[in-house]
């Protein structure tokens, strides 16, 4: 009796985990949830840009830094890299974001292989804008160098 309990219960066993990846092919996250990949793209993208803008610089530093001065506005502020205004994270945010831009228009460009016009036209435009951002964001590094 004991010899047919543990062959029924090793048949159960076996056959319980033989049918595993059947049973979970759907699961691919919690309740079977999977978020889209484009959305997950956008969101480290944009995760990046703030870090690398300073963004968290900002917040911890001056907040309310945007406010103008009795002096005037101030975008870069010279002398030092260790510092920078709200003004300046701003800029910096739009030049990685145009890079982005610039860098997948490039990648569409390699895609539209049967429309070689369009592949072409969106090759320059992504290599201009990646260019202008590049000059763009190395001049602004050099004002900051240079006071």
């Amino acid at each position: 009796m004991v010899a047919a309990t543990l062959r029924r219960l090793s048949w159960q066993l076996s056959r319980f985990f033989t049918n595993v990846s059947y049973r979970f092919r759907g699961v691919s996250g919690p309740r079977g949830i999977r978020p889209p990949t484009t959305l997950l793209v956008i969101l480290v993208i944009a995760l990046s840009i703030f870090l690398l803008s300073g963004g968290v610089f900002d917040i911890l530093e001056k907040p309310l830094a945007l406010l103008p001065k009795g002096t005037g506005w101030t975008f870069v502020y010279k002398g030092s890299l260790h510092i920078q205004t709200l003004n300046e994270s701003i800029l910096a945010a739009l030049l990685y974001l145009l890079a982005i831009f610039g860098l997948y228009l490039l990648l569409r460009s390699t895609r539209s292989v049967y429309n070689p016009r369009q592949a072409y036209l969106m090759l320059i435009i992504g290599l201009m804008v990646t260019l202008i951002v590049v000059y763009y964001s190395t001049s602004l590094l050099d004002s900051k160098i240079s006071s």
